[in-house]
């Protein structure tokens, strides 16, 4: 049996990070490894981070302002912990890491903002991970702006969205995905616009 050779892949680091943001949002609403969620989300938010002169993107959580400057090292350890635990073992090979899965919720958002800033469009993975975070945080949602009507009914009503339900949205980004629903302003295609 021959193994016909595999067709290389020429990808930008945006290309790598996008691919990596979509699949670890894909594996949250799969219910999928958590580790591996996490892992992918931060690369991807590290990647984006990297480029963030280029593409003028800001970080939620690098880039708070309201971090006193003393303080900033021990919030960077806190916020990369798990990060850095799941990337190395030159320091730390015995020790046992408590992980929230909570965590990737605010991994996710924040990679995923990154990303809507250089990419200026959805993807089906990053519109369903957003309306999914502001609904199951409603209270972080600025209040009086469209968005946080658009939450609301989300949130309430004979047509809420399940928001408990993972599975509903693993199976409405399979449909869109799959071509078989489109959402205005959502593309399908990988890469930055031309």
């Amino acid at each position: 049996m021959t193994i016909a050779p595999c067709k290389p892949l020429f990808l930008t680091k945006f290309d790598v990070a996008e691919r990596q943001l979509n699949q670890a949002i894909a594996l949250f609403f799969d219910r999928g490894d958590p580790v591996s969620i996490h892992t992918l989300a931060e690369a991807t938010a590290q990647v984006l981070y990297d480029l963030k002169e280029k593409y003028g993107v800001t970080s939620i959580f690098r880039d708070n302002d309201r971090i006193r400057d003393e303080y900033k090292n021990v919030w960077f350890a806190t916020l990369f912990k798990s990060r850095n635990f799941f990337k190395h073992a030159d320091r730390d090979g015995d020790v046992v890491h408590e992980f929230k899965e909570e965590f990737n919720h605010f991994s996710l958002s924040d990679a995923v903002n990154m990303y809507l800033s250089a990419k200026k469009a959805w993807t089906p993975e990053t519109l369903l991970f957003l309306v999914w975070f502001a609904a199951m945080y409603p209270n972080i949602v600025k209040e009086g702006t469209d968005f946080s009507a658009l939450v609301e009914c989300f949130r309430s009503g004979p047509d809420a969205i399940p928001i408990n339900d993972l599975s509903f949205f693993s199976q409405v980004l399979s449909s869109l995905r799959s071509g078989k629903q489109a959402i205005p302003g959502v593309v399908l295609e990988l890469g930055l616009p031309e």
